[in-house]
């Protein structure tokens, strides 16, 4: 058993995967994206393997790759698709800090976000009218981007809000 085991998600297969595709440390594997990291096990299979193995990739880069990972997000689930594509608006779910031990992600929750509280709405007006009324999967391509719906949310400062909307939008374009 190597390092590698050490890092979450990495069992006997994907340790012999990493291996044979010249990944020996713990160090050799940071800065690595989780993309390159498939790829290159499809072609080493010679073949397109589960998608699942994309998963435990993202998982694996967010460890090896954030400061101080939340040992919360570091199961292999949590970085599906659904939680990696941009949200309606833009918001990427497993960045949030929120996520996932105070929201399942803005899709599961149909758009009912912790900050409305502070509103009076029942759902995300951006999620509404994207989603609900438009049957979009996210505002991007819409041609009103961003529109008068993208408000701030009154739990971050209004830098921390200009940093949000600045990497949703260009997430959705």
């Amino acid at each position: 058993m190597s390092e590698l085991r050490m890092i979450p998600n990495v069992g006997k297969q994907t340790e012999k995967a990493l291996k044979a595709m010249g990944y020996e440390t713990i160090e050799s594997l940071k800065g690595k994206k989780a993309q390159e990291l498939y790829d290159q096990e499809c072609a080493l299979r010679g073949e397109i393997i589960d998608r699942c193995q994309l998963y435990l990739y993202r998982a694996v880069e967010y460890f090896l790759n954030t400061e101080k990972p939340d040992p919360r997000k570091c199961p292999w689930w949590l970085w599906k698709d659904e939680y990696t594509e941009p949200a309606p608006c833009g918001a990427c779910c497993a960045e949030c800090l929120r996520f996932p031990a105070e929201c399942a992600g803005c899709r599961k929750i149909k758009g009912k976000a912790h900050w409305l509280r502070y509103t009076g709405r029942e759902v995300c007006e951006v999620y509404d009218c994207c989603v609900n009324k438009n049957g979009r999967k996210n505002c991007g391509g819409c041609d009103r981007l961003p529109c008068e719906k993208f408000t701030e949310d009154p739990t971050l400062s209004k830098e921390e809000n200009i940093i949000n909307l600045s990497r949703m939008l260009g997430r959705l374009k």
